[in-house]
């Protein structure tokens, strides 16, 4: 099972229903759930307009974000922060947050959320405190005195060249990735990274036991997902079950890069079944 889509500013939708009425100024675009036959992984697009604002609440599950645009204030477990573009946290199961956005421009995020949240209202997984009082105002994270709440920058001038890159894996060669979240960084039940394909650079036909997303930031890439071959590029996002045999080939003459989440998090082995290694397998075990 797989879903391909695409984001546009239309598909932002006020949030009151997911925030209980309890938000100001805040958008959020669905991506993946459980319409597209997910049932680990919620994946959206999210928006505060200036002026907007976020009640404290707490989820009983668990949270991450990675900054596209803008700055606001963000309250994570006592600690305020401001993070911006290139920015990322995780926010653990029960942990208090909040926003707000004091500047003059919107702000917007990829958010991903695991185990995925309720389809219905009926039981309930997000609960805002009573008082509802935001911190005043947050600051730009100190990533060397971050007080235990779990916040990373990632930008492109930290990509290394292409002489000092360690290769992923074996006949991946070309292909970069940076773990943001993962159980090292203190998530437990989902990972995201940065993956950067080169030109002329594809994975083979796979399937994994977790669900996977993919967000494009930038280039094309080739997807074939269930056998059906699709072109993704910049604000386009795929999505893979358990189970979907995919692969991806970047036949364009630039470097493609995206945002890729995992839920749950991969078992330490085993995490790819590659489809031409067991085919050379049965050919050995079966003569």
């Amino acid at each position: 099972m797989h879903f391909v889509g695409r984001f546009d500013e239309s598909r932002l939708m006020p949030a009151g229903s997911k925030y209980q009425s309890r938000s100001e100024g805040d958008s959020m675009a669905p991506l993946i759930d459980h319409t597209n036959g997910s049932v680990h992984t919620e994946l959206t697009v999210n928006q505060l307009n200036s002026g907007g604002t976020i009640s404290p609440h707490v989820h009983s599950y668990e949270e991450s974000f990675r900054s596209l645009a803008g700055r606001a204030d963000v309250f994570i477990g006592g600690n305020a922060h401001m993070p911006g573009p290139g920015d990322y946290a995780a926010i653990r199961v029960g942990t208090d947050y909040s926003g707000r956005n004091a500047d003059s421009e919107p702000v917007r995020w990829l958010q991903m959320t695991a185990p995925q949240p309720k389809a219905t209202r009926d039981v309930k997984d997000t609960f805002f405190r009573k008082d509802g009082r935001i911190p005043i105002e947050g600051k730009s994270p100190d990533l060397k005195n971050l007080k235990g709440s779990m916040l990373g920058h990632f930008d492109m001038s930290q990509v290394p060249p292409m002489a000092e890159r360690q290769d992923v894996m074996k006949g991946l060669e070309g292909v970069f990735l940076n773990w943001l979240i993962d159980g090292e960084f203190g998530a437990s039940h989902h990972r995201m990274a940065f993956i950067e394909y080169q030109p002329g650079v594809g994975i083979g036909p796979h399937d994994h036991t977790f669900e996977e997303s993919y967000f494009v930031l930038s280039g094309e890439i080739e997807g074939v997902l269930d056998g059906q071959p699709y072109l993704a590029k910049a604000g386009d996002f795929l999505w893979t079950g358990v189970g979907c045999v995919h692969s991806f080939q970047n036949r364009s003459a630039q470097p493609v890069r995206w945002l890729e989440t995992f839920s749950p998090q991969p078992p330490a082995e085993n995490a790819f079944r590659f489809m031409a290694e067991w085919q050379k397998r049965a050919a050995e075990i079966e003569g």
